[in-house]
């Protein structure tokens, strides 16, 4: 019996050393996009658009560097491509703030490069 006792405290301060390994070691912030309200007010609503009156999203996956700069980007499927040709110049002019990586153990942080999803949304208000 003190043999079990023994051995069941031993795993209740094993179990409270560990305690905490199952804490993820890094934690990130996304990329945010700082003057999304500003670059959206400059798209002009395509033609073709307003003619056949298409309303719908553009999903645009675009790739962040560490200075939150916008390098590379895709129009991504199921996006309306009549509308896509607006966003191609503003989604080159959105800044961000880049996605930073936290060290949950020694507080360090860093900017990494990223891909985020970009959604811009027409609709035709009469």
């Amino acid at each position: 019996m003190k043999k079990l006792f023994t051995l069941l405290v031993s795993i209740i301060i094993t179990a409270n050393v560990f305690a905490d390994d199952d804490k993820p070691l890094f934690k990130y912030t996304q990329a945010k996009a700082i003057n999304y309200d500003e670059i959206t007010q400059t798209i002009n609503y395509p033609k073709v658009g307003k003619d056949l009156g298409i309303e719908g999203s553009v999903k645009v996956r675009a790739y962040i560097n560490v200075e939150g700069d916008v390098v590379d980007y895709e129009i991504m499927r199921g996006s309306e491509t009549r509308l896509a040709s607006a966003v191609e110049d503003a989604i080159m002019n959105l800044t961000f703030e880049p996605t930073i990586v936290t060290n949950t153990i020694t507080g360090e942080q860093q900017a990494v490069p990223s891909w985020v999803i970009v959604p811009f949304n027409f609709s035709l208000e009469y």
